[in-house]
C-alpha cells in the first residue's frame, strides 16, 4: 500500500509540472484585487509628482477609410481637476470645446452651441486619477460603466499592463483600461456605452521635465482608426487663470 501511495503521488507531481507544456499553465497571480486597488496604487505612485497644469498643441489627423482626410492644429490646455479647453484650428476660429464640472461646452464661431453633463474618460485616468482621492475616481470611473471586479494582465506594446474592466484581455468590447505595470500611468481605454467601441491609445511616452506625458493619441472606432493626435510644444505652466474655463469668457480666452 505504501508503494502504491508513493508511486501515485508521483505520477500527481509528474502531471502537475507537465500542464503548462500541455497547455493548460495556471494562471498567474495578480497583484491586485481589484481596480479599486489600481486607482489607489496610481494615486499613490504619483501624488504630488504629476503636472496640475499641462499646455500643448497637437496635429489632429482625421481618417476615413484608412486615409487621411484632413488635419487641422489644436490649442489645448488642462488644469486639474476635469478643466480641458480645447480650441480647434486656431483661436482666431472661434470653435472649440471646454470640460469643466463634469460638462462638456461645444463653440461655434465662439457661440455656445451645445452643453451636456460628461465625465471625460480619458482626462479622469491620464489626469485627473492622481488628483482626486480614489473613491472618487473609482465612483466617476463606475459612472462611465468601467467594472472595477473585474481586472487581469496582458501584454501592451512590450511591456505589461494591468487591464481594469474585464477578466479576459481579449475581450475587445467591454469598457475597460490600461494601466502600464511598472509605472502605473494609462495606455489604453476602451468604452462601449451606446454599442460602438472606442478604443483609445496612449502612445510614445516621453520624459519631460520629470513628468511622463504621452505624445501620440490614437483613436479607433469600432477597429478603424478615426483620428491621430500628435503633441508638441508641451509645457507645464506654474499657474494658470481660472477664466479660461469659464464657458462665459470662452470668446475672449486666448493663452498664447
Amino acid at each position: 500500500m505504501k508503494k502504491y501511495q508513493i508511486m501515485r503521488s508521483t505520477v500527481l507531481l509528474l502531471c502537475l509540472a507537465l500542464l503548462p507544456c500541455l497547455g493548460f499553465a495556471v494562471a498567474p497571480k495578480l497583484k491586485y484585487k481589484n481596480g479599486h486597488e489600481v486607482v489607489k496604487a496610481m494615486y499613490k505612485r504619483w501624488q504630488g509628482k504629476w503636472y496640475p497644469n499641462f499646455q500643448f498643441e497637437q496635429r489632429a489627423i482625421f481618417y476615413e477609410n484608412e486615409q487621411v482626410s484632413k488635419e487641422e492644429v489644436w490649442q489645448e490646455l488642462y488644469s486639474q481637476p476635469g478643466r480641458l479647453h480645447i480650441r480647434f484650428d486656431g483661436f482666431e476660429s472661434g470653435n472649440g470645446v471646454i470640460f469643466s464640472e463634469d460638462s462638456v461646452y461645444h463653440f461655434k464661431a465662439r457661440k455656445l452651441a451645445a452643453k451636456m453633463p460628461q465625465v471625460h474618460p480619458l482626462v479622469l485616468l491620464s489626469f485627473d486619477a492622481y488628483f482626486l482621492q480614489p473613491q472618487e475616481t473609482a465612483a466617476k470611473l463606475q459612472q462611465l460603466n468601467f467594472d472595477l471586479g473585474k481586472i487581469s494582465e496582458a501584454d501592451w506594446q512590450g511591456r505589461k499592463a494591468i487591464v481594469v474592466g474585464t477578466k479576459n484581455p481579449a475581450d475587445g468590447s467591454s469598457s475597460q483600461f490600461w494601466v502600464d505595470k511598472e509605472r502605473l500611468y494609462v495606455v489604453r481605454v476602451i468604452t462601449n456605452n451606446t454599442g460602438s467601441v472606442r478604443d483609445v491609445e496612449m502612445n510614445n511616452y516621453q520624459l519631460l521635465d520629470n513628468y511622463w506625458v504621452a505624445t501620440e493619441i490614437i483613436f479607433k472606432t469600432d477597429g478603424v482608426t478615426t483620428l491621430r493626435e500628435e503633441y508638441y510644444n508641451m509645457s507645464f505652466p506654474k499657474s494658470i487663470d481660472n477664466s479660461w474655463f469659464n464657458p462665459d469668457k470662452f470668446g475672449s480666452t486666448k493663452w498664447q
